[in-house]
């Protein structure tokens, strides 16, 4: 993985770094906005040290026909940069970097009682990619 930049994991919270929730928007029983994306990712020792350059791109997507008007998001940012949130794996050793990011989300760009997913995309400069999907999530 020395050269390697992927996307790890997407999930939703209630919460900026909270843990993963199936209704997001709903916090005692009301119904609340925003929500938060969680965004994980990883790169390898030598992508990170060499600030290997990427495009992540996040979507939503109704998984129950409903609609949706979130716009997709759109970064460009380089691997082991510490302004996109990028940490090496183990402080003080060069074993790797992670990305650990949070997106905050209005509910309101999503009709209610639908569910809902996040999809991301991560390309790098050769177009090899990584994509992976969020948890399935009820908008109240």
């Amino acid at each position: 993985m020395s050269n390697e930049v992927r996307l790890v994991r997407l999930f939703v919270s209630s919460v900026a770094n909270g843990i993963q929730d199936d209704t997001p928007n709903e916090v005692g029983g009301n119904a609340t906005s925003p929500f938060y994306l969680m965004i994980e990712a990883a790169a390898g020792t030598t992508a990170g040290n060499n600030k290997v350059g990427y495009t992540l791109v996040i979507r939503a997507c109704s998984t129950s026909g409903t609609n949706t008007t979130f716009a997709p998001v759109v970064r460009h940012e380089q691997a082991g940069d510490p302004n996109s949130h990028w940490n090496l794996t183990t402080p003080g050793v060069s074993n790797g970097y992670v990305k650990s990011s949070v997106l905050t989300v209005d509910a309101a760009s999503f009709e209610p009682d639908g569910l809902y997913e996040f999809v991301g995309m991560l390309r790098l400069g050769d177009n090899t990619a990584s994509w992976v999907r969020s948890n399935e999530f009820l908008i109240i």
